[in-house]
């Protein structure tokens, strides 16, 4: 509830005690209702923390930094000298979904963004964001090529160009760290292009069903 908090370290002060290993701060994460919200604090002075959502990227929380994670659920995950510690925190009931986490959903007249693109080519983007959108932990990467085309029956090099396409297309628009300065074919924007259709809607949770679009 509001006004409590709960911690995390070494101490035996700690709401939840990590084990005697010198690697864990003594008190080192805090987690707090501030204003309706969960706060994940970073209460140790030098050590960084991983809060790890059930899916989609982790996020590193700096010394003296703090995070609001978007889910009610998540792990927190300390690196230990020996082995690393996770701390598993479930926060529904402060959150406005009781039952859990909401499914992103997106009808088709709520698409914005730079550019035209076709469906078979925000298929191929949906495909490259699916381990972002059901993975966690190291799980959590953009598509390879080759599981795109595996998915869509289409050809690695196929998928590397449609994907290229878009990029340039992105870039046209001006949208920056899309393609490489001196060209080199060996640059690779796959997370770049994920990182960007995730944070703008172009793949959500929801568009996860037949790959072709049957």
């Amino acid at each position: 509830m509001a006004g409590e908090k709960v911690t995390v370290g070494r101490s035996s002060a700690c709401t939840v005690q990590l084990p005697n290993d010198g690697h864990f701060s003594r008190l080192a994460v805090a987690i707090e209702l501030v204003n309706g919200v969960v706060l994940v604090s970073n209460t140790s002075g030098s050590k960084p923390f991983v809060v790890r959502p059930p899916a989609g990227e982790d996020h590193v929380v700096a010394p003296r930094a703090a995070i609001s994670p978007p889910c009610a659920r998540f792990d927190i995950v300390l690196a230990g000298s020996r082995r690393d510690e996770s701390v598993g925190v479930d926060a529904s009931a402060l959150r406005a979904e009781p039952s859990g986490e909401p499914a992103a959903t997106r009808s088709a007249d709520t698409f914005t963004g730079p550019g035209q693109f076709s469906a078979a080519q925000l298929r191929v983007v949906v495909e490259l964001c699916r381990p972002l959108l059901t993975e966690s932990g190291a799980a959590a990467r953009p598509a390879t090529y080759a599981e795109i085309g595996e998915r869509l029956a289409l050809s690695p090099q196929y998928v590397r160009n449609v994907l290229k396409a878009i990029r340039e297309s992105l870039t046209g628009y001006g949208i920056p760290g899309l393609v490489s300065a001196d060209q080199n074919p060996n640059d690779d924007f796959r997370l770049s292009l994920a990182r960007w259709a995730l944070w703008n809607g172009w793949a959500v949770a929801a568009d996860l069903g037949d790959p072709r679009g049957k």
